[in-house]
């Protein structure tokens, strides 16, 4: 047992020893590290590549964001500076060639490397990585630089490839917009049912023989402001509306605030005229049987008429949400970036408009014909009979 104790005590001293005279890898990378020369320092600093596009210099994103041939220039002053290209999408031209630079008022000329993208990425694969080794020549001495950038691939010239490579590579963006839509749709329609309520309470207040003087004007005044609102927000546009209390007011200091509340505000009108109809469909004399066992008017309105008649406008008020998913897409001219603005920003960038258009006529459709589905599923589950709709705007 000693003779194996004293084994570990010698291999554990011996262990300790050698760690101590082998030097650590830090100090040996800090012995081995060399002082670079700062001439190739401002060389690295103030290379620049060259597009082919109009010979415009590439900034470090647009390197990122590579989609055409680009030059890379021969020397830096007195340096010459020779490249490696690692990537299996770029091939360096072994002959050089001269293209003039703008420097303030002249031109002046300079040696390039053109560098050609021999194939395009393939949208499913995505940006793909290079590696561009620059070799900085001075008196004899020596310094080797890393770029690195991204190839990005390019939107096809046919029509089926073009749609295909819009929805994967814009995917997310047509999502967000969706996403709001959606979102301002319901929010506004919730909204929208909740002022509908009492607005149809109010056009519905008639003036009778037993109310005193000042219930009847409150009652008068009541109906007709409430009529008048019915009327105003019916009878214009909602991308007037929106540009109304956008740009006229600033209301809320938020696009988006303003476009819920715009939303809100017309779907209120449209809603509450669809739930007065529901109220006067209900038999009469339901109302005067409430009133004769006891019950108030606001109790008969509440328990039993109001019940009835949301029952019966189910069908009209859901179709006013689907109504809303479409036509949410006037708040773009406010700047909202809902599903239809998010196309119109996705065509400025690749200029392709039938391949982005058509792709959101697809997720319109599909919004659409989900949400009428599951409405007419909810429909038929309570007995209702199924209310076709035009769009209110």
């Amino acid at each position: 047992m000693r003779k194996v104790f004293k084994k570990v005590l010698t291999f554990a001293f011996l262990f300790g020893i050698i760690t101590m005279i082998i030097p650590k890898s830090d100090a040996l990378a800090q012995n081995s590290s060399t002082t670079i020369n700062p001439i190739f320092e401002t060389a690295v600093e103030n290379i620049r590549f060259y597009s082919s596009f109009n010979n415009q210099t590439l900034t470090q994103d647009r390197l990122s964001r590579l989609t055409t041939d680009f030059f890379l220039p021969t020397n830096y002053q007195d340096i010459s500076i020779s490249y490696i290209i690692d990537s299996s999408y770029l091939e360096i031209a072994e002959e050089t060639e001269i293209i003039l630079l703008r420097a303030g008022t002249e031109f002046v000329e300079q040696e390039v490397y053109r560098v050609s993208i021999i194939k395009s990425p393939n949208i499913l694969k995505g940006e793909q990585p290079f590696i561009i080794y620059a070799t900085f020549n001075y008196e004899n001495q020596y310094y080797t630089h890393e770029y690195n950038g991204f190839i990005t691939p390019v939107i096809p010239e046919d029509f089926f490839g073009g749609t295909l490579f819009t929805f994967i590579r814009y995917g997310k963006m047509f999502f967000d917009g969706a996403v709001l839509t959606i979102g301002i749709s319901l929010t506004g329609t919730i909204i929208g049912f909740v002022l509908a309520l009492f607005l149809a309470t109010a056009k519905l207040m008639q003036v009778t023989a037993q109310d005193k003087r000042i219930t009847k004007i409150i009652k008068t005044i009541v109906n007709k402001s409430s009529s008048l609102y019915i009327t105003i927000f019916r009878g214009t546009p909602m991308i007037v509306q929106a540009s109304f209390f956008w740009y006229g007011f600033g209301l809320f200091g938020n696009a988006l605030l303003c476009g819920l509340f715009v939303v809100s505000l017309n779907t209120a009108a449209y809603i509450a005229e669809i739930i007065r109809g529901g109220i006067n469909a209900i038999d009469k004399g339901q109302t005067e049987a409430s009133l004769s066992v006891g019950l108030t008017y606001t109790q008969t309105m509440l328990f039993v008429i109001f019940p009835q008649a949301i029952k019966n406008s189910m069908p009209a008020i859901g179709n006013e949400f689907v109504i809303n998913i479409k036509d949410t897409a006037v708040l773009s001219v406010i700047g909202i970036f809902e599903l239809f603005n998010q196309t119109r920003k996705i065509t400025g960038m690749h200029y392709r408009q039938l391949e982005a258009y058509v792709i959101v006529a697809v997720i319109y459709l599909f919004l659409t014909y989900s949400t009428t589905s599951t409405l007419k599923l909810i429909e038929k589950r309570m007995g209702l009979k199924p209310i076709e709709l035009t769009s209110s705007n």
